[in-house]
């Protein structure tokens, strides 16, 4: 498979905006900014609402220790896995949200929501902290929304107000790691939870409807940049790498940078979700 630091083809770059907001209107249905919900989207999580799957017996994360750790710097020396898992999940999504929020209140919004892919990806990091606390809500965890570290807010605010040609470049970057984030927890919680299948079937189901979105996001900024914006974007993988790890230490805890920086190089994206029937394919004629 190619990589997705591989410049898109012509011939997908200039069908892809049709392509995608086909796939987008399907998966999403109406885009609302004032309530930053989709009317398809709303209806899954209706009935996840409604069904819920929790731990059976004593959570397996301490509340109060969680809690502790979500406001700390660098996590304790002495956690364990799972909790360390669970701080890396409830950390995952907050860069990502602080640079929806920012951009959100700082530029004007398109006067055809339905017809501008970026209004849906905007809206589907909102669901995705949403998802991120049902996950933890499985193994009996509550999960406040925090902010990134100073430094991550400080490149996040850059990002903003950077020019597009050279912002999409960034971005392209951290989505990127952030399919290669979602695939490595996915990939730790069937270890971690495997003696409870039924909160595992949950937190797989919520973790694909992350990397199904987060996969199309990679495409779009593909769809955006030039040969030369992709030669860019590997050579700054490594630091948006590093700035992750500074901001969720738990991840490099768990992982170890360099297996991290491995598999975003190699940035499978579409193997990642290539199992979820409702995931976007790109034509290949």
């Amino acid at each position: 498979m190619p990589s997705a630091l591989d410049p898109m083809p012509p011939h997908q770059q200039r069908g892809f905006h049709a392509l995608y907001l086909d796939h987008l209107r399907r998966r999403d249905g109406v885009p609302d900014l004032s309530t930053r919900r989709f009317d398809v989207r709303e209806r899954l999580f209706a009935g996840i609402d409604r069904a819920p799957c929790l731990w059976s017996g004593t959570p397996p994360v301490d509340q109060a220790r969680f809690d502790h750790n979500h406001t700390l710097r660098t996590p304790e020396s002495d956690l364990d896995e799972l909790t360390l898992w669970a701080l890396a999940t409830a950390k995952t999504n907050r860069a990502e949200r602080f640079g929806v929020e920012l951009s959100l209140d700082h530029q004007r919004p398109p006067s055809d929501l339905a017809g501008d892919p970026h209004t849906y990806i905007q809206i589907e990091e909102f669901y995705h902290t949403r998802i991120l606390r049902d996950v933890l809500a499985t193994i009996g965890l509550t999960m406040d929304v925090a902010l990134p570290n100073p430094r991550t807010r400080l490149l996040v605010r850059a990002m903003v107000h950077l020019p597009a040609f050279i912002a999409d470049v960034a971005v392209l970057c951290g989505e990127i790691v952030g399919v290669t984030t979602f695939t490595l927890l996915l990939d730790k919680s069937r270890a971690l939870l495997a003696s409870q299948p039924q909160a595992l079937e949950r937190v797989e189901a919520l973790f694909a409807q992350i990397l199904v979105d987060e996969v199309g996001h990679v495409h779009y900024l593909r769809s955006r940049l030039s040969p030369t914006q992709m030669a860019w974007a590997r050579r700054l993988l490594p630091f948006v790498v590093d700035s992750v790890l500074s901001d969720i230490p738990e991840l490099a805890r768990l992982f170890g940078r360099e297996a991290i920086l491995a598999h975003a190089s190699a940035a499978d994206v579409d193997g990642a979700a290539s199992p979820y029937p409702d995931r976007l394919v790109l034509t290949v004629s």
